[in-house]
Formats: structure tokens, C-alpha cells, sequence
């Protein structure tokens, strides 16, 4: 899937999030227990949704099903700061909030920042269930296991050929040799 700078970097985060949610100090499965505390906490979590989203995307942990995975997407692709990042009004449109996280979507919607969060904690779930590209998906529980983006109908391997260039040509500007024959 293709990611701008912006979604890639908090992927990673959001992803290095989710799995330190997974387990407790002991080892024990902790998901669940997580998420519930942080969706306890998200009065004290509101104030990070501005410099550290992915703290606070746990929250609405498979709290989204996806209308319109192609416009997601492209949403995906898009940065904040370039006049084609949607708002939270138009891209609602393509997403649906699941009922249990209806009272976290307006408490985070009367922060100034509520709208633009909404549509990158939404595009963060969207890549952590259909972005085969990226890191290894978090252990789920059964419910969501299973679910597939049904629009996606390559096998990604053009948008995996584009990500390895990409990465060959930044390793290249930073001064490493190319992998390319």
C-alpha cells in the first residue's frame, strides 16, 4: 500500500503501539485489558492527539469498517499540511464508527485538532488491516481475524516494487551502494 511520509512514519509508531499493548510484563496476553484503559483514559489521552496520535489511536482499536477502501486509500496518501487532506465531514463519508466508540468520536471531535485525528486515527486502522506490505499485523482477537479488503484485487506486487524503489533510492541519497543488478 502506498503510504505518504506521513502515514508511513506513524504506521510504524502505531504499530510499535499495538504490540506493546499486546502482552503485560509477564508475558500474558493484555489486549483487551489495554484497550479498555486507554479508552478509560482518553479525557488525560486528548491533549497528545495533536504531536503524538498514535498514542492515542488504541482507542478506536477496530472501532472503523471501511465503505469506500479506495478512498481510504488514497486519504492514506495524502500529508496534513498539503490542501488534499480530508476532513473529517467529507471523509466520515467512506468509514463507518462503530456504535461502542460513538461517545470517544465526540469527545475527540471537540478538540480543535478532533477532525483531523479522526481521519488519521481511521486511515491508521485502515493500514493496520490491509496493508499486507507493512509490518506484521498485531494478534487480533477472533472477531477480527479474517477480514479482508475486499476492493484489493492485485496481488500488491507493482505497489511492492514501488515501495523497494523508493527505499533503494533514499538508502542511495544517504550514501549506501544500490541493491539493484
Amino acid at each position: 500500500m502506498k503510504k505518504s511520509y506521513y502515514f508511513a512514519e506513524l504506521a510504524s509508531s502505531y504499530d510499535a503501539e499495538i504490540q506493546d499493548l499486546l502482552t503485560d510484563s509477564e508475558g500474558n496476553p493484555a489486549l483487551k485489558a489495554r484497550l479498555k484503559e486507554k479508552r478509560q483514559e482518553l479525557k488525560a489521552l486528548l491533549p497528545m492527539i495533536e504531536f503524538c496520535p498514535e498514542m492515542v489511536v488504541p482507542v478506536f482499536y477496530d472501532g472503523f469498517s471501511f465503505t469506500s477502501p479506495k478512498a481510504v486509500a488514497a486519504a492514506v496518501m495524502c500529508e496534513p499540511d498539503d490542501g488534499d487532506f480530508p476532513g473529517w465531514n467529507e471523509f466520515s463519508a467512506f468509514v463507518t464508527v462503530e456504535p461502542w466508540a460513538a461517545s470517544y468520536l465526540t469527545a475527540v471531535l471537540a478538540e480543535s485538532a478532533g477532525e483531523e485525528f479522526m481521519v488519521t486515527a481511521a486511515c491508521l486502522e485502515f493500514i493496520r488491516k490491509f496493508d499486507s506490505a507493512g509490518t506484521a499485523p498485531a494478534a487480533e482477537d477472533s472477531e477480527s481475524r479474517g477480514e479482508k479488503n475486499e476492493d484489493d484485487d492485485n496481488d500488491g506486487d507493482d505497489e511492492d516494487r514501488d515501495l523497494a524503489e523508493a527505499g533503494d533510492d533514499w538508502l542511495g541519497e544517504q550514501g549506501f551502494d544500490s541493491v539493484k543488478s
